[in-house]
């Protein structure tokens, strides 16, 4: 097995450190009970005794992409799309181990600045060519190419041009321009699937991965059409003949194509749409626990949100107990104004923020708005954020706060979503707590909406990333917290679990932290 980042120098290794097992069982994620939510956790193993049948094709509703160039996917269908002919490194499991994909091994020599990964050989990309260093390479120099188009260059801030390498044929070296500790969960950040070292921007009319499936037709806003790859590396599988990616534009579409026979699963729904499945005796709901989230992010840089004390105002206002409940049944946690989510197993020591209108009034009349103001929200339209945007702006009337509510599609949505003063964004699950801080908070983020910059800030998120003692980790994952809860650059009301509802004749396939799909082990009973 590979080593996991969380301990040791050099590659003595295991499936899951001791210090990672540790922050796991701490935060409940390993025999972690089920909130009384009528969804039911189904884990992989429930069916490990039955043999997977081969054939057929499995049909998947997914939301609408704008893009499929790797370099630029943003949003969970084009992902979905991408994962299907293109793979990673590593894979992260439920538990938050690592699985070697393309990769078989990997160590740092030098405590997390430098890491070594050692490929996989006999990997042939879907026009006949051997999957080498050069592959590898080229993918993660093209990342964080400055003058690509890439989406990636915000997780991987640590990784410059010309700091990946190639050591030989099938090894690869990563030189960081700090130390990174949980550095090959960034493997897998959904942009870096390994590409042909010749790609030349044109996936859609030419896709070449190393995956399960070979991706035989695209229509835009419609469908993406799928047949098995008989060289795939993993003898054996995947075990489907073909599969289907229906594209839609709103939930409600993929409900009625799952309940009406029109498709086997969808990639994902919220609780809310999930509950008119809830009775289906032919329909399951599989579920996983998650760090995604949803931002609530106000421009810092703009009135009114340019003082702390509205931005404080506004985390007050919200029933956080309440949204949880409506908007997730539940399936979920309490946020508390930061990212670092219970799975990650880092113990944040904060007072919780609960509604307290009176003193959010307080803030606005100190901050210069006694009567309250007028504000647009802007979202888009995916999973339970309408339905968000609708119980915020209930929440933010009682204190004054007025707010016009601008729901999108989704692809409009992301077309602006770090230029509006006030945007509520779905944020994937990360797989790690420096993933998101950085991303989201970071000073030089492209991603960060809130345009909140704190020098001593990115300071500590790179201590964090860099360590892997889990006291020195405890006590860094605690101040970054604290510095966001207290400066509330974004109200963070809940972590969710991820629900993916599908026929009862699908095996092999599960829900996904991060809400990937993977398709290699999937079958049709």
């Amino acid at each position: 097995m590979s080593d996991t980042p969380r301990h040791r120098k050099s590659a003595t290794t295991k499936p899951l450190s001791p210090e990672r097992r540790d922050f796991l069982r701490a935060s409940g994620v390993l025999g972690l009970g089920l909130a009384s939510s009528g969804l039911a956790l189904h884990p992989g193993s429930a069916r490990a005794a039955e043999p997977p049948k081969r054939g057929g094709t499995l049909r998947v509703a997914v939301p609408a992409a704008k893009s499929i160039d790797p370099l630029k996917i943003d949003s969970a269908g084009a992902i979905a799309i991408v994962q299907q002919v293109g793979e990673y490194l590593v894979w992260a499991e439920p538990d938050l181990s690592l699985r070697p994909v393309l990769a078989t091994a990997w160590h740092t020599p030098d405590g997390g600045k430098t890491w070594i990964f050692e490929l996989r050989r006999g990997v042939r990309f879907h026009d006949g060519r051997e999957m080498t260093a050069d592959d590898v390479v080229a993918t993660f120099e093209r990342l964080v190419d400055p003058k690509q188009a890439s989406v990636a260059r915000a997780q991987i801030p640590f990784l410059k041009p010309g700091d990946t390498t190639k050591v030989d044929r099938h090894t690869v070296k990563f030189a960081l321009d700090r130390p990174v500790g949980e550095f090959p969960y960034y493997t897998q950040i959904y942009n870096a699937i390994i590409l042909p070292h010749d790609y030349a921007g044109d996936f859609a009319k030419h896709p070449v991965g190393t995956g399960p499936f070979r991706m035989v037709d695209y229509k835009p806003q419609q469908h993406a059409r799928f047949e098995r790859n008989p060289d795939y590396w993993d003898a054996g599988k995947p075990y489907l003949d073909a599969v289907h990616l229906g594209l839609y534009g709103s939930p409600q579409p993929m409900i009625l194509a799952l309940q009406g026979g029109g498709a086997d699963m969808m990639l994902g729904i919220s609780s809310i749409d999930a509950k008119p499945l809830l009775d289906k005796p032919d329909i399951r709901i599989a579920r996983a626990h998650s760090s995604a989230t949803r931002l609530l992010a106000m421009r810092v840089d703009r009135k009114p949100f340019d003082d702390r004390r509205v931005r404080e105002a506004v985390a007050l206002c919200l029933n956080r107990e309440a949204m949880l409940e409506v908007l997730l049944g539940g399936a979920g946690e309490l946020g508390n104004d930061h990212p670092v989510a219970p799975i990650f197993g880092d113990h944040i020591r904060l007072k919780q923020r609960r509604r307290d209108i009176a003193h959010a009034k307080q803030l606005l009349a100190q901050a210069g708005h006694p009567t309250g103001f007028d504000i647009d929200l802007y979202t888009g339209d995916y999973l339970e954020l309408p339905q968000y945007a609708i119980l915020a702006q209930q929440m933010l009337a009682p204190a004054g706060i007025r707010v016009k509510l601008h729901v999108e599609p989704l692809n409009t949505y992301y077309d602006h979503w770090t230029e509006v003063d006030f945007g509520l964004t779905d944020w994937t699950g990360r797989t790690t707590p420096s993933q998101i801080l950085s991303a989201a908070f970071g000073g030089h983020s492209e991603w960060n909406a809130a345009h909140w910059k704190h020098p001593g800030f990115d300071k500590l998120v790179a201590e964090l990333e860099a360590t892997v003692d889990p006291r020195q980790r405890d006590r860094l994952a605690n101040r970054a917290a604290a510095m966001l809860h207290d400066d509330v650059p974004a109200a963070i009301a809940y972590f969710i679990d991820l629900l993916r509802p599908m026929r009862r004749n699908v095996r092999g396939v599960e829900a996904n932290m991060s809400q990937y799909l993977d398709l290699t082990r999937a079958w049709l009973a």
